[in-house]
C-alpha cells in the first residue's frame, strides 16, 4: 500500500488487478480507455494514436538505418495498437498485467505472427538479454503509483530498449483517480536514465492534453 499528498490512502496491488479486471469486462475500447466519453470519441483518439506511434517507429528505422527487429509494447491491453507496432517491427513482444485483456489482444492479433503475449505488470518488467530496438507505451506509466516503484520501471525501460514511444497525458480536465497521476514529459525523462527526446507532438482527447515523445536511451541520439 502507498500514501498519497496529505495522508489519503492509495489503491493496494490487488485493488488495482480488480479495477483492471472490472475494466475488462467492458465492451470495445472502454475497456481501455474512458468508458464516460463517447465511443467515437474513443476510436479517434486511437487512430491519432497509432499515427503518431506509426510515425515515430518510422523515426527509430530511420535512425537504425533498418526497420526494428524487436519491439516491446508496455501494457498492450486489449491489443489496439499492437498491430500498428507489428507493421513497423520484425516481432513484437505485448505484455499487459490482466488476463483478459491478453486474451482479446490475442483475438485482434491472432493473423500476426510475429507478435508473441506476456502476462507481465510493467512494473515488474525485467531488462531482456539483448536491448529492444523499439518500445511503446501508452497511458500505462501514469497507473504506476509509488514513486520509487516508477523510478525502478523507469530504470529497467531504460536499460530494455533503445527507442522509446512514451505518450502520457499532461493535462486532464477530469480530477485525477486513484488508479492514476499526472506527470510531465521532465519528471519521466529525469527518471530514465541516458534520456534524449528526440521527437515530440500532442495528443488532444476530448480537450485533455497527452504528451506523445519518442525517446533515445543508452547514448542512441546520435545514431
Amino acid at each position: 500500500m502507498t500514501s498519497a499528498a496529505g495522508g489519503t490512502r492509495e489503491a493496494t496491488e490487488d485493488e488495482i488487478a480488480e479495477e483492471w479486471r472490472e475494466r475488462a469486462r467492458r465492451t470495445g475500447l472502454r475497456r481501455v480507455m474512458r468508458c464516460s466519453q463517447p465511443d467515437s470519441l474513443n476510436a479517434g483518439v486511437t487512430e491519432q494514436t497509432r499515427g503518431v506511434v506509426a510515425h515515430q517507429l518510422t523515426l527509430v528505422a530511420e535512425r537504425l538505418g533498418r526497420r526494428p527487429r524487436q519491439a516491446l509494447e508496455i501494457g498492450c491491453g486489449i491489443g489496439r495498437l499492437t498491430p500498428t507496432i507489428a507493421a513497423h517491427a520484425e516481432r513484437v513482444h505485448a505484455i499487459d498485467m490482466t488476463p483478459a485483456m491478453l486474451d482479446q489482444a490475442r483475438d485482434t492479433c491472432r493473423h500476426l505472427p510475429a507478435v508473441e503475449f506476456a502476462c507481465v505488470r510493467a512494473d515488474r518488467l525485467r531488462p531482456p538479454p539483448e536491448r529492444y530496438d523499439a518500445a511503446v507505451c501508452v497511458w500505462v506509466l501514469m497507473h504506476v503509483l509509488d514513486e520509487s516503484r516508477l523510478a525502478d520501471t523507469c530504470r529497467v525501460i531504460a536499460e530494455s530498449t533503445r527507442y522509446l514511444t512514451l505518450i502520457e497525458y499532461e493535462h486532464a480536465s477530469v480530477p485525477v483517480s486513484k488508479w492514476s497521476r499526472l506527470r510531465s514529459l521532465e519528471e519521466y525523462v529525469r527518471l530514465l536514465p541516458g534520456a534524449e527526446v528526440v521527437d515530440e507532438r500532442m495528443v488532444d482527447y476530448g480537450g485533455d492534453r497527452s504528451f506523445a515523445a519518442l525517446i533515445a536511451l543508452g547514448g542512441q541520439a546520435g545514431r
